[in-house]
């Protein structure tokens, strides 16, 4: 039996794992995939608040999936994981993990030791003397990733890599080859949105922002009389479509408001980038996630950035395993990319 791994992504509003074997080859094979709802207080915005609940919640997630691996690759990707441009001097990987928290320490808004730090390389500086390395500093709060690995290993699991989501991503869509040339890449979540740009299958960019399909759902609560889950379905049916119609225009108003933000961190994203000293043009702009179907979204978003825009699937570039829960997997294939990501890049 081929070799197998999970990738975990932990939301404000569920667990969602997928088991991947073969996650080294060229076609790596999703096997299993399953959620688990989690109350609004047990997690928010990707960090574990309740322990106790959130690790019975796995222990029911491995147990209705039947995951078959304990191994575990962990996502961390919100506000409070700072991610920026940063260059370095090149040298062995081990000795730059070393002495980065020596080199990054005054970037810091918190104190260096309460971080976890990467660094993702991208390319050498032309022409730097002594040779500089262009890349991503990403650092992590330790809190909230150790309150994540304690649920996960109160479950009974092992956590083998922390990755951050908006790599896992990039690594997820990466098979299909979608990410071919210069695109930004906009994952909606539920309360937290990621905005790559990418050259040819390599993140040079990384923006998060408190904002998501839960966002929109809070908009339209006031406006329905029926409670949170009529809202979702509105969010789901109308979108933003109403927004000329008499009858919904409140509703679809109230929607595009609150993803005004979103829309309009796109377009920034895009024009830093392009005038940056490593931009360039950027091709199209590409949704993912369950989220960004709603109504009117993509349209909305090219019409505001002027530039096509197109949903990709996760699942493009991944084999089915045979046991695979068909009538399942539909309804959760969009929200695929963090934790399919997750799992390629496991150790």
């Amino acid at each position: 039996m081929a070799q197998s791994i999970v990738g975990l992504d932990i939301s404000s509003r569920r667990l969602l794992a997928v088991e991947v074997e073969g996650y080294r080859g060229k076609r790596p094979t999703l096997v299993r995939a399953q959620e688990a709802e989690l109350s609004p207080s047990a997690a928010r915005d990707s960090e574990v608040v309740d322990i106790l609940e959130v690790s019975d919640a796995l222990r029911r997630l491995w147990k209705d999936a039947g995951f078959k691996s304990k191994r575990v690759v962990l996502g961390v990707g919100n506000q409070r994981v700072l991610v920026r441009e940063h260059s370095v001097p090149e040298m062995p990987a081990l000795q730059l993990r070393q002495s980065l928290p020596y080199q990054v320490a005054d970037l810091l808004p918190v104190p260096v030791e309460d971080t976890i730090l990467d660094f993702y390389p991208i390319e050498p500086i032309e022409g730097s003397a002594p040779p500089e390395m262009r890349g991503l500093l990403v650092a992590a709060l330790k809190e909230a990733v150790e309150s994540n690995v304690s649920a996960i290993e109160q479950a009974g699991l092992k956590v083998s890599a922390v990755d951050l989501s908006a790599f896992a991503i990039v690594r997820a869509l990466t098979p299909s080859g979608v990410l071919q040339g210069t695109h930004t890449v906009v994952s909606v979540g539920a309360r937290t949105t990621h905005i790559i740009v990418v050259k040819d299958g390599v993140p040079r960019f990384v923006r998060i922002i408190p904002t998501g399909g839960e966002s929109v759902t809070d908009a339209v609560e006031p406006l329905v009389s029926e409670g949170r889950a009529a809202a979702d379905s509105v969010k789901n049916r109308l979108g933003l479509e109403g927004v000329t119609h008499p009858q919904y225009a409140a509703l679809s108003r109230a929607m595009f408001d609150s993803l005004n933000g979103l829309i309009n961190a796109v377009r920034s994203t895009n024009s830093y980038y392009s005038g940056s000293e490593i931009g360039g043009p950027i091709e199209s702009v590409i949704l993912i996630g369950s989220d960004a179907r709603v109504p009117g979204l993509p349209r909305a978003i090219a019409e505001n950035v002027g530039l096509q825009v197109r949903i990709a699937s996760p699942l493009d570039g991944f084999a089915l395993g045979s046991g695979i829960n068909t009538e399942l997997l539909p309804g959760l294939s969009p929200d695929l990319a963090v934790p399919l990501g997750l799992a390629l890049g496991g150790e």
